[in-house]
């Protein structure tokens, strides 16, 4: 593990385009030809395939985005002077980055979740369908499909991550980061009452950290997609060949 940290350690130098060649695409889950399922639950399924792909990619290309130099092309040159200019919008493509690679990984629960059918007898009627993905949750599919077994895929994948999971919810639902490299807003005062100081609630990230993690975030994430997902994907394929 040290020595894969290091080795990752060793691009945050890359460029862009450097960056973007290292990060695999999902290629191997898109269709050769028209595939028609027959079902809802392998409708459902192959949509949120189609997701993963889409979703995975968007996060490929804001992870490699934050590894450019300079953005001349939104600021200009003679302003260019500063801390500001790198690590403003560095931070703002690794944030990005971190929901797009987060909600990828939901897609592949999502995956799982109709092409097992874990939503149990429910009928997978229209006006049923939002119920039956608000039911969807690692937890639930840990129970239901690996009947609580630590030693499967979808956990092993969450508990190496547990710090990506982690920084997507909060940027999504919680709070905002206190960047080390950059302040982007300083606070002037200390809130302190019973069991609460505003300065301990703030969460603090390095973006170097968050680019290096990422990295290591998708080489996982690709594998885990090929483990599950092609069966499942090749599945519905194999139907109407």
């Amino acid at each position: 593990m040290v020595g894969l940290m290091s080795s990752f350690l060793k691009l945050i130098t890359m460029t862009t385009k450097e960056a973007y060649k290292i990060l695999e695409p999902a290629h191997f889950l898109k269709d050769e030809d028209l595939v028609q399922p027959m079902t809802p639950d392998d409708t459902e399924t192959r949509r949120r395939i189609i997701d993963f792909v889409h979703e995975i990619e968007t996060a490929r290309f804001m992870l490699a985005m934050s590894y450019k130099d300079i953005y001349l092309d939104l600021v200009d040159e003679k302003d260019y002077g500063n801390k500001f200019k790198t690590e403003y919008f560095k931070q703002y493509y690794l944030y990005s980055a971190l929901i797009w690679y987060h909600n990828s990984f939901d897609m592949i629960l999502q995956c799982l979740w109709f092409k097992y059918k874990l939503y149990g007898n429910i009928p997978l009627y229209n006006d049923k369908l939002e119920t039956i993905l608000r039911e969807c949750s690692i937890n639930k599919i840990r129970e239901l499909l690996y009947k609580n077994n630590k030693d499967n895929p979808i956990t092993e994948f969450n508990e190496r991550h547990t710090d990506v999971h982690d920084w997507a919810n909060r940027l999504k639902h919680r709070q905002y980061f206190e960047n080390d490299s950059y302040l982007l807003y300083a606070e002037a005062f200390e809130v302190v009452a019973d069991g609460y100081n505003s300065n301990r609630t703030k969460v603090h990230v390095k973006l170097d950290e968050i680019q290096t993690r990422l990295l290591e975030y998708h080489k996982d994430l690709i594998t885990l997609s090929k483990e599950l997902l092609i069966p499942i994907h090749d599945s519905i394929q194999d139907k109407f060949k």
